[in-house]
Formats: structure tokens, C-alpha cells, sequence
């Protein structure tokens, strides 16, 4: 088992799932991914041009349980989907930066309705990225190209927003992923001023998470973001290929680069049944497949699992989080 260990935490690796696929078992150019019900994950492919644009239902014991939607404008499918997430009964949300709105899903995929309209004023949309639902199941939507974030009902009606373009406190250039916690503050990836900010509900800030005064912790287009019950901070840390790891003040802790020495059991049937494709792999001069590659979305489970989904690599890797060093040193 490979273990990172800091600051009292351990990280254990422990597997991974996926691979490169146009359909069925596998992802294409996943761009997020959600937690439902009986150990399912949502995982959404963004594809390339007008193939591979869907949500796969899996499990985490590499169960394929369905896909739905596809490439196209009309109602339930996606052009350029970008972020993922569940209300509280289980409806699934999904954003479109192309579209400029929410797609909406029954548990199973059928496409239910969508909100959202073009533009820049009150409740308009450009660009929109991450999505959240707080303890009220209100849905918070990272309007990127508006550097914004603004907060709507299920249905669409929009509640509230702060934001604007900059560098300075508060402000944001292009932000990507958000996440709420137990307390229904807010953080949101700040792309590119490459930290993450943490607002109150009503858009007080009350942190930042970037790179210290002694150099570490340095994020290069921070894309996902996610809290555990301890308030530790995860960072997918897009450009420098990374997960950060900050404790609840903003101090950096340590920083995770990938662990997944085996490929997922779909990958491995699939290099059985195609030895020419493992020959081919051989032969080219390939980065370690172990690291991470382009990370786009972390999520924390109730189990204190950390998932991190790697776009370029088109997989998740899987870690558990110990929190006694001491007492996890001797029982190895």
C-alpha cells in the first residue's frame, strides 16, 4: 500500500477506476464527478467535438450501471457539460458552458427540465462551471465567463450572487469548481488568480488558500475543490498536475501526485483481450501512468474517502484518509 503522511493525517492510495473510452466501461475527458445513493458515482464526460458527451453510473467496485445523454442541443443532452452534482433527492444537475444552462435528471437519467438563459444580468448565465447544493437545497452555479458566482431554487429561480472581475479580495478571473461545507460557507477554485476563496453565504470572505509566504502550497489554475468533516481543504491543482492539501486556516499540509501503479480492472481486461495496444504502450515514450494528469474535480466521502478524477487520464484514484499517525504506524 502507498502512504503519504503529514501533519498527523495519513493518506493511504488505494485503487483506481476507469480508462479511455467512447462509451460503456471507461471515460472520455471527464470534467466531474458526484456521490449518489448505494455506493454510485456520477462521473461526466465533457467527449471531444460532437462524441463522448454523457454521465456514467458506476460503483466503486468498477460496477458500469448506465450512462445517459449524448451530444446535441436539444432537451437532456450536453454540448460543452462541465460540472456535476445532486439535490437532496437525488435529481442530478448539470451545467453547460456552451448552452449557458442547467440540465435536470431523475436519479436514473431521465431528463426532467433545465433553467438558464444567456447573458450577463441578474441571474444570466456565461460560461457556467461548478455547481453545489447547500444545506437549504440551494443550488450555487459558477458563472466562469462572469466571474461570478450566483445561487438559484431547483427550478431555476434566481436568489442571489457576489463577485466580480480582478485579482483584488473577493474578486475573481475565470473561477471553476466550488464546494460548500457542513456550515454552508463557500468555496470556489479562482482559476486563474490561482488560489481558492472561502465566502460566507452572503459573500463575506473568510479565507484564502494559495501559496505561503515560504513558497509551498503554490496552486497553477486550481480547478476542483472539496472539504472533509475535519475541514481540511483538497485542491485540484490543474496545472502543476497535483492535490494540494491545506488544513481549515490555509496552512499547507502536504500535496498528493498520483499512485495508481495498477490500471483499473476495465483497463486490465481490455489490454488482455488487445496485446497489440500493451506492445504499442511499451514502445512509446510515456510519462509515469502512475501520477496524476491534468486532476479536474476531489470529493470527500462520509467513509473519508478522497477521490480525485484526472481528465487527461480518464480515471479516479482513490485514497483513505487515517488520522492518527501514531496508531496507524502500529498496526502495519
Amino acid at each position: 500500500m502507498l502512504t503519504t503522511v503529514a501533519a498527523g493525517r495519513v493518506y493511504d492510495y488505494s485503487y483506481c477506476i476507469g480508462m479511455y473510452s467512447q462509451s460503456s466501461t471507461g471515460f472520455w475527458t471527464p470534467q466531474d464527478f458526484v456521490f449518489g445513493e448505494n455506493e454510485r458515482i456520477y462521473v461526466l464526460s465533457r467527449g471531444v467535438e460532437q462524441l463522448g458527451q454523457r454521465v456514467s453510473k458506476i460503483n466503486f467496485d468498477h460496477e458500469f450501471q448506465g450512462q445517459f445523454g449524448s451530444f446535441g442541443g436539444e432537451d437532456g443532452r450536453f454540448m460543452w457539460p462541465r460540472s456535476i452534482d445532486l439535490d437532496q433527492d437525488g435529481r442530478v444537475y448539470v451545467s453547460d458552458e456552451y448552452l449557458n444552462r442547467i440540465s435536470v435528471f431523475d436519479a436514473e437519467g431521465a431528463f426532467r427540465y433545465h433553467f438558464g438563459r444567456s447573458g450577463s444580468g441578474e441571474g444570466e448565465m456565461n460560461g457556467p462551471s461548478g455547481l453545489a447544493f447547500d444545506s437549504h437545497d440551494t443550488i450555487w452555479v459558477v458563472d466562469s465567463m462572469n466571474h461570478r458566482v450566483q445561487s438559484f431554487s431547483q427550478i431555476g429561480e434566481f436568489q442571489s450572487g457576489f463577485g466580480q472581475q480582478g485579482a483584488g479580495d473577493g474578486d475573481f478571473e475565470m473561477p471553476w469548481g466550488i464546494c460548500i461545507d457542513k456550515n454552508d460557507d463557500i468555496y470556489v477554485s479562482d482559476w486563474g488568480n490561482n488560489r481558492v476563496q472561502k465566502f460566507s453565504p452572503i459573500g463575506e470572505l473568510l479565507q484564502t488558500f494559495e501559496e505561503s509566504s515560504n513558497g509551498v502550497g503554490s496552486l497553477k489554475g486550481p480547478s476542483g475543490v472539496a472539504v472533509d468533516s475535519d475541514g481540511d481543504v483538497y485542491v485540484t491543482d490543474w496545472g502543476n498536475h497535483r492535490l494540494q492539501i491545506y488544513d481549515a486556516d490555509g496552512q499547507y499540509i502536504t500535496a498528493l501526485v498520483g499512485d495508481a501503479q495498477e490500471p483499473s480492472p476495465w483497463h486490465q481486461t481490455y489490454l488482455a483481450g488487445n496485446p497489440e495496444h500493451l506492445k504499442a504502450r511499451r514502445r512509446a515514450d510515456m510519462e509515469p501512468e502512475w501520477r496524476f494528469r491534468r486532476p479536474v474535480a476531489v470529493n470527500v466521502d462520509a467513509n473519508n474517502r478522497i477521490v480525485v478524477l484526472e481528465s487527461a487520464r480518464h480515471r479516479l484514484q482513490i485514497y483513505n484518509k487515517l488520522e492518527d499517525y501514531e496508531e496507524h504506524s502500529l498496526n502495519l
